[in-house]
Formats: structure tokens, C-alpha cells, sequence
């Protein structure tokens, strides 16, 4: 027999996650969330502030008859709910990966506005599980086969990153379960999980026959996860320290620089990070990829990839973002200008937070313009990565405030939702 979840070992996963005592719930109405949700709200009577979040993607009909149900389930558990709506046109295309981003960004942007600190979701074992069987089906490497992190860290757009917490990637669909009968919560059950069209679903019936045959458990990819994190955080570590000996430098125009001389083909891995974090793109290039710009940069003293352009100067190798897509080229349209109200903070290209103390202004490359520009001489860096800079960098009023993301971006990744 399944055996609920205590609230001493909810509390304790939390301490162990360093959770604050002021916190979001992500809740769909769904068996793992109203567990977590139950759970939170015993720890809001013991004095933690909670609220919970439910987010109406309108993919369905009904669906807002299920989330109001949800804030009726929340409510009479003690807890405050807010109802957040994804408004908009729907993709035709991709609507799952959509969807998840329409939800981390309303998720991210409440919880900042009302001044919480962390958001709760209910992801299982199961769920991790399921997780890393799709990945290694895609032939990932460490870090893919990490599955979901218990803490990882979450922005709307240029917003102050809040912790995403997963206190429930220990526990199964089962104690789940279990505790919501504890408790007497009802719950609904998603009509898209049983719908063959989604992958995760597919996943599911699979990874269960596999179970029953004995031949790949649930306990087996849990063990491949934890172990492919660990091995993702040492390499990670390494990076930083082949950047480290390669003099690597991060530069408020948002470029790196390397010294050429401590740059082989051993230091691939840390150069495809750095050109993830220096153009934007949410994923890096693979490590092979890198390994060939390496030898394409030893051949003709520059290579592109993945956004990001290399390129030898004297002893110092560049990794900036390749002009060519910010400012056009064949197939590829320019950047449009991004509008940045009175007071406002943007997010630009990925790489920069910007913040406005001035007039309504449009933040736009820098192009040609900056070749000319006074303040060129400030920066010793190749034309190039004055080309793909933001204007605003050499703004003379100083009203708008930049603040580059590719050093977070190497470092400590904040997954910015747009």
C-alpha cells in the first residue's frame, strides 16, 4: 500500500531546496498539483505565505470551467489563487513547447508582481523519468539526461530571477495520489494525457511496458539522471576553469574575449558554452560544432556559429555576436527596433537587460553608425562587435542603463521567458 506524503518530509525536501517561507504554487487541478498544493497550504497554517497560481493556456474547451475549479479546490484549502490567462493568438505549430513557455512566463510575472520569490511546481519522478527516456531517445549528452533540476532559476524577460523548485522529483504519481485521498482532494485528470499525439504520452505507455517486462524502471532512469547531473556539474566546473586559463573576460559590449594562445581543440566544450552565452540563443551549439569553428579560426582567423561570430586579433580571439544577424543578410530580416517606454526594462536579443530613466526611446544595433561614432576608441574590440552592440551603448544622455547577460549566461543560467 502507497503511503501519503507528510508534511515533515514536504517541509523537509524544502529546507533542502533552501525554499523561502514566501512562495507561488503552479497548479492545474491535476493529481500531482493538488498534493502539492494541499501540502502547501498545511504550511501556510504553520506560517509560510502562500499563493496559488493557475494558468488557463484556452487550448481547450473548458478550460476556464477547470481552472475556476482549481481556485475553488485552492481556496477552500486556505489558500489565496489567482487565475493568469495566456491571451493571444495560438500556435498552429509547436503548441506544447508554446504553451510551456506561455506558462513559466505569466508564472514568472505574477510571482514578481506580487513579490514572491520562488514559484512550486509538481513535477514527480515519474515525470523526471519520462523526461530523461525522451531525451536519451534524442541521443543527448550529460546534461539533457540530467532531467529537470529541483532548484533552477526563472525570469519574465529582464525580471529579478526567481528559484523554480521541484520538491516533488523524489516522490511518485503513486504517494501522489495517496495524499490527495488523504487529504479527501478531489482532482481532474488532463484529457491530453491520454492522447497518443504528444510525445510525453507515447512515453509514458512505453517506459510502462518496459517496466512490466523488467527490461528499463522508472528507479533506472531516476539513477541515470542523478548520475548525468553529476557528471554535467564537473564539466560545467571545468569550463569555468578552461575559461578561466584562457584569460577569458566578459565586456559590456557584450563580447568575450580569449587569449589565442591557451585555445585548442581540449577547449571545444567551454567555447560552444561561451558562443551560447555571448549570442542569445537559448541552446549552445554541440561541442563537434565548436570543435570545427576551433580549427576554422586556427585556418582563416574567423569562423561563425550558432549565432556568435570568432575572430583573431593579435593574440586575442573575440566571441561576439555575428552582425549578420542583426542586421540582415540573405534570407535573414534586421532586428527590429525593440520600443523601450518612459520608466520601461527590456529584454534585447537575449543579451541585455535594458533599463530607460528617460524619454520613450527604441533601442536598435548599433550598425555602421558606431564605427564612427567618438566613442569608439573606448572599446578595444573589433569592428564587428561594435556592429551587433546596442546602440544605447553609446547613448550620450546615459538614459538608458544596459546590463549584459552573457557573463550570467556562462556562469549561473537565469531561464529568461518571453
Amino acid at each position: 500500500m502507497t503511503v501519503p506524503l507528510a508534511f515533515e518530509t514536504y517541509r523537509a525536501r524544502l529546507d533542502g531546496l533552501a525554499a523561502p517561507r514566501r512562495y507561488a504554487v503552479a497548479v492545474s487541478g491535476g493529481r500531482d498539483s493538488m498534493a502539492l498544493m494541499r501540502l502547501a497550504a498545511v504550511d501556510a497554517k504553520a506560517g509560510a505565505d502562500v499563493v496559488a497560481l493557475t494558468v488557463d493556456h484556452g487550448l481547450r474547451d473548458g478550460s476556464r470551467a477547470e481552472a475556476e475549479q482549481t481556485g475553488r479546490w485552492a481556496r477552500a484549502a486556505g489558500l489565496d489563487h489567482r487565475i493568469l490567462v495566456w491571451e493571444g493568438d495560438k500556435p498552429s505549430a509547436g503548441k506544447q513547447e508554446a504553451a510551456r513557455r506561455a506558462r513559466y512566463l505569466l508564472l514568472a510575472s505574477e510571482a514578481e508582481r506580487l513579490g514572491f520569490p520562488a514559484i512550486l511546481a509538481a513535477h514527480t519522478a515519474d515525470d523526471q523519468a519520462e523526461t530523461v527516456f525522451m531525451r536519451l531517445a534524442r541521443g543527448a549528452g550529460p546534461q539533457g539526461l540530467s532531467g529537470m533540476a529541483p532548484v533552477s532559476r526563472i525570469a519574465a524577460g529582464p525580471g529579478a530571477p526567481l528559484a523554480l523548485l521541484r520538491p516533488f522529483l523524489d516522490a511518485t504519481r503513486e504517494e501522489t495520489g495517496a495524499t490527495c485521498a488523504a487529504f479527501g482532494q478531489p482532482y481532474a485528470d488532463d484529457p491530453s494525457n491520454d492522447d497518443p499525439a504528444y510525445e510525453r504520452v507515447r512515453a509514458r505507455a512505453l517506459l510502462a511496458a518496459l517496466e512490466e517486462q523488467k527490461l528499463l524502471t522508472r528507479d533506472a532512469l531516476l539513477k541515470t539522471a542523478a548520475r548525468a547531473r553529476a557528471a554535467a556539474e564537473r564539466l560545467a566546473a571545468a569550463e569555468a576553469r578552461v575559461f578561466a586559463g584562457a584569460g577569458g573576460c566578459f565586456h559590456a559590449g557584450g563580447w568575450a574575449s580569449l587569449a589565442a594562445s591557451r585555445l585548442d581543440r581540449s577547449a571545444a566544450a567551454m567555447v560552444a558554452r561561451l558562443i551560447g552565452a555571448v549570442s542569445g540563443s537559448e541552446h549552445p551549439p554541440g561541442e563537434a560544432d565548436a570543435a570545427a569553428a576551433l580549427e576554422a579560426l586556427a585556418a582563416s582567423g574567423a569562423a561563425t556559429l550558432g549565432g556568435a561570430l570568432l575572430k583573431r586579433r593579435g593574440g586575442t580571439v573575440f566571441v561576439m555576436r555575428e552582425p549578420a544577424a542583426l542586421l540582415g543578410r540573405a534570407g535573414v530580416d534586421p532586428l527590429p527596433g525593440l520600443p523601450l517606454p518612459a520608466g520601461g526594462r527590456a529584454l534585447w536579443d537575449g543579451r541585455f537587460i535594458a533599463e530607460n530613466s528617460g524619454p520613450a526611446a527604441v533601442l536598435a544595433p548599433l550598425g555602421p553608425a558606431g564605427l564612427t561614432h567618438p566613442a569608439r576608441g573606448l572599446f578595444d574590440a573589433p569592428d564587428e562587435a561594435l556592429l551587433g552592440a546596442p546602440d544605447a551603448l553609446f547613448a550620450s544622455s546615459g538614459a538608458i542603463a544596459l546590463k549584459p547577460l552573457a557573463e550570467e549566461r556562462f556562469f549561473a543560467p537565469v531561464l529568461r521567458f518571453c
